[in-house]
């Protein structure tokens, strides 16, 4: 019983995670600054998956960097292709890239693995 309540509120946080994302990028759509940035690289992170690195100048004429929360084996965005970044003024760090294939793939990945921690936590309740 006690793997049952973990693996549901492991998948409750994922969801809220996906959630606060969501509503993040959403917020930066209707608040936000954009520009447009160009792909600089890929960082190898410690799994062997890559993200993507992008640099881009904010409203002030400031040069930033930004690297993709996600990554994976093979980046679908690749070195030099243009991309969107958007961010909220006087905070560099709220920068989320603004891309379709990138965010849809984000969201996917948390519903996906939040309703699967969910489900199996149900399951492991529902058995004993």
């Amino acid at each position: 019983m006690v793997l049952a309540v973990i693996l549901v509120l492991v998948g409750a946080f994922v969801l809220y995670r996906g959630v606060r994302e969501w509503l993040h990028l959403r917020r930066l759509r209707s608040d936000g600054r954009q520009s447009v940035g160009t792909v600089t690289g890929h960082e190898l992170k410690p799994g062997g998956s890559r993200a993507v690195i992008v640099a881009y100048t904010d409203d002030l004429g400031t040069p930033r960097q930004l690297t993709s929360n996600l990554s994976s084996a093979k980046p679908t965005i690749g070195v030099g292709e243009p991309v969107t970044v958007r961010y909220l003024t006087g905070d560099p760090a709220s920068a989320f890239l603004d891309e379709r294939r990138e965010n849809v793939r984000s969201l996917l990945f948390y519903i996906i693995l939040g309703l699967g921690f969910t489900a199996a936590g149900l399951a492991s309740a529902l058995r004993d």
